[in-house]
């Protein structure tokens, strides 16, 4: 397979998005094969800023590229990454790259004719048929009516602790009564709390079968803190959606950091990414996708090498659809479990006129 072309845009987006997301969301990159019938489509963050990292340097080191293996994509990731080392390692550029990895990816399932579940996992026994569920978001009368069973809820802190303990007391208690087929809820400070609220906040939440904290504090903060996942009073400590480098995973290792990790396959570098991460946690640390439950992180959930458990943001229908692509992925949801179509690449195309067409 022979990369000829590469085209980027950063569609507009109808739903409401706030804070930085408006001007720097999910871009989408399209990759030409030397089959005209062949094309690979990719996502990552960064908006218009990360168009111009592509159109502007990482295109010209795509184009022309021979790929016969895995490896090649690999090693592609490797010379984006360590071309783009002045201005990245990790942020825009790495979502960047991500964008360019998972639309190789996707376009080298498709012209070997290969899931990209196979080419994560060769030995099909260890492949995920049934895969589990949780809705993130606030909207739990919505989701419970879909089917889902689990649910991260936002939680940002308002910097007053009582009014907090209390809020959270009351609602998730309140989900627990109304729908009581629910089996965890996880929350998300969204780098809202720091280390000694977020001790706090494990014990007076404690008698609520709390499954995970999630992204309590900054990166840096945490990267360079002791672990104190001992003194959480058995609540686990879940993050790394905003390490953008791969490496970061190694420090998070060796400070035992997070329970559970949860790179995002859009952000951190893509599949080729996603792979040096497991390579690094090897078994020790579950992986746990950041919006795993879209396209690109589900053949990584269904391959096995990760857990199987898929994040799907704000959920509106059982196709999981989604407002920029078709989304051919899903077959069959019904009580928190996803159930697959048969598919090349990640099932998911673009909607028309994207590209202009």
């Amino acid at each position: 397979m022979k990369i000829t072309k590469i085209e980027v845009v950063y569609p507009s987006y109808k739903a409401s998005l706030r804070t930085w997301r408006p001007n720097l969301w999910q871009i989408i990159t399209r990759v030409h094969t030397d089959n005209s019938k062949i094309f690979g489509y990719g996502t990552g963050g960064g908006g218009l800023a990360s168009v111009n990292v592509i159109k502007g340097h990482l295109s010209d080191l795509v184009i022309n590229k021979n790929i016969e293996s895995i490896e090649d994509i690999k090693t592609i990731f490797e010379e984006l990454y360590k071309e783009s080392i002045p201005y990245g390692r990790g942020g825009i550029a790495s979502m960047a790259i991500s964008s360019i990895d998972l639309a190789i990816w996707d376009a080298y399932s498709k012209y070997y004719e290969t899931p990209i579940k196979n080419l994560i996992e060769e030995n099909t026994k260890n492949h995920i048929s049934k895969i589990k569920t949780y809705a993130t978001g606030n909207d739990v009368e919505v989701y419970n009516k879909l089917g889902f069973i689990n649910y991260k809820l936002s939680v940002r802190s308002s910097d007053n602790f009582k009014k907090d303990t209390e809020t959270l007391v009351k609602e998730i208690s309140r989900i627990r009564n109304k729908f009581q087929n629910t089996q965890n809820i996880m929350l998300d400070s969204y780098m809202s709390w720091d280390i000694e609220y977020t001790i706090k906040m494990s014990k007076r939440l404690s008698d609520l079968d709390i499954y995970w904290f999630e992204d309590v504090s900054t990166p840096d903060q945490m990267l360079n803190s002791k672990s104190f996942l001992d003194k959480l009073n058995g609540i686990f400590l879940a993050g790394g959606e905003h390490d953008l480098n791969y490496e970061n995973f190694s420090i998070m290792k060796n400070n035992n950091t997070y329970n559970f990790w949860q790179p995002d396959i859009t952000w951190c570098g893509g599949i080729s990414a996603l792979l040096k991460i497991i390579l690094i946690s090897s078994g020790k640390y579950p992986i746990i996708l950041h919006r795993g439950g879209e396209p690109w992180g589900l053949p990584l959930i269904q391959s096995g090498k990760v857990e199987n458990l898929a994040e799907i943001h704000s959920p509106y229908d059982k196709k999981i659809s989604m407002e920029q692509w078709n989304n051919n992925s899903v077959m069959n949801f019904d009580e928190g479990i996803l159930e697959l179509n048969n598919y090349l690449g990640f099932g998911a195309e673009p909607k028309e006129r994207i590209f202009n067409e």
